[in-house]
């Protein structure tokens, strides 16, 4: 049997990396639909595309503190304020990387699979009841 910490770790492994491939595919899909958008209308200027690109950049920055906290409840996980919190953050830092170089799938994967152990580790770490 499974001692609840490994099972707790185990979740937030699994969870943060479908959080990261879900909110990653969300994005790219987005920003091919900016693409599009802007292909469809050239002569439409700077704000052909605009409406696609904004949408790229709210799911890209806000799907995935919402993905980690509904996937730790679905799986009846409590207490999941600093995976949320600090995977949100390392995300953000991710994509700044993500984006200003060309990554290739396998460096894509590699920063994934980094993040799913983070979020892993991170989610054994719950808030105590202050005593008193």
């Amino acid at each position: 049997m499974l001692s609840s910490r490994l099972c707790r770790w185990l979740k937030g492994v699994g969870v943060s990396a479908a959080a990261a491939h879900t909110t990653y595919r969300a994005w790219k899909s987005a920003e091919q639909w900016e693409w599009e958008a802007q292909q469809a209308d050239p002569d439409g200027g700077i704000g052909a595309g605009f409406i696609e690109g904004a949408l790229a950049t709210v799911a890209l920055v806000t799907l995935v503190p919402l993905l980690l906290w509904a996937g730790m409840r679905l799986l009846r996980e409590r207490d999941n304020h600093l995976l949320v919190i600090m995977g949100w953050a390392t995300w953000i830092l991710l994509n700044t990387q993500l984006a200003e170089s060309s990554a290739d799938k396998v460096e894509t994967e590699l920063f994934f699979a980094a993040f799913a152990l983070l979020g892993g580790f991170l989610s054994l770490f719950r808030p105590t009841a202050p005593e008193g």
